[in-house]
């Protein structure tokens, strides 16, 4: 599923990027571009801001699971906003590089009962990212990755909490995305992410924590994928010679 929408979001952009290409050099003369006028092309330099919806689910299927129970894999949507700043190289050069920051409100959990009612959930979540990437005039193609830090709670109960994890939790982010801008102000991007915030481990009391109780705790670690739509502030449009 996640990776069939990346592939059909990176498809529809390859498409019109191709297209819109195959035109950028018709002039309006009946010799084409040598006969026609100057053709405008997207520059990616500047300021942006915008906002993003998708969907998560937890690398594992088997946290917190022992002998006899499965464990859990928690799941769900989230949806928020970022903003950035892009740099295009001079001299005609196609590559990008950038910097962007996002944060998302999240409701990916998972809860099932086996000798104690057993749960997780990543409540919101950011990160602050590098970007590098290649333009084709109105898109871009790029990788991402950087510093990722998010809400969890997670542990076992049995009418009120037994072992619990509640607390801000922080680690890496690594992905890449296609991005396309369909006028000089506004872009639409598909991206992926994986998220890793990290292993936190729910704690009774000191040192009794739910791994020493026979529970596999692994890394609270998400596949995300996301669209978005960006405002460019002050984009403009660079003639082609």
């Amino acid at each position: 599923m996640i990776k069939g929408i990346i592939f059909g979001a990176a498809s529809v952009i390859a498409m019109i990027a191709s297209a819109q290409a195959a035109d950028m050099y018709k002039g309006g003369g009946a010799g084409g571009y040598k006969d026609g006028p100057y053709v405008s092309a997207a520059t990616w330099t500047g300021f942006y801001a915008g906002i993003n919806g998708g969907y998560a689910s937890s690398v594992h299927d088997n946290q917190y699971s022992y002998t006899g129970f499965a464990g859990i894999q928690p799941a769900g949507g989230f949806g928020g906003g970022q903003i950035g700043y892009n740099i295009q190289s001079a001299f005609g050069l196609p590559f990008v590089i950038g910097v962007e920051a996002d944060l998302q409100g999240a409701d990916i959990s998972d809860e099932a009962f086996a000798s104690y009612t057993y749960d997780s959930e990543l409540e919101w979540f950011g990160t602050v990212r590098g970007r590098i990437g290649y333009a084709a005039g109105n898109a871009l193609a790029y990788f991402t990755g950087g510093f990722a830090y998010g809400s969890l709670t997670g542990g076992a109960r049995d009418g009120g909490e037994i072992y619990k994890y509640d607390d801000t939790a922080t680690g890496y982010v690594l992905g890449g995305g296609v991005e396309y801008k369909f006028t000089s102000k506004l872009s639409l991007k598909a991206e992926y992410q994986y998220l890793n915030l990290g292993r936190n481990v729910p704690v009774l009391g000191g040192d009794d924590t739910l791994a020493s109780a026979g529970s596999t705790v692994k890394d609270d670690a998400f596949h995300t994928v996301r669209l978005g739509l960006n405002y460019h502030v002050g984009s403009t449009y660079e003639p082609m010679k």
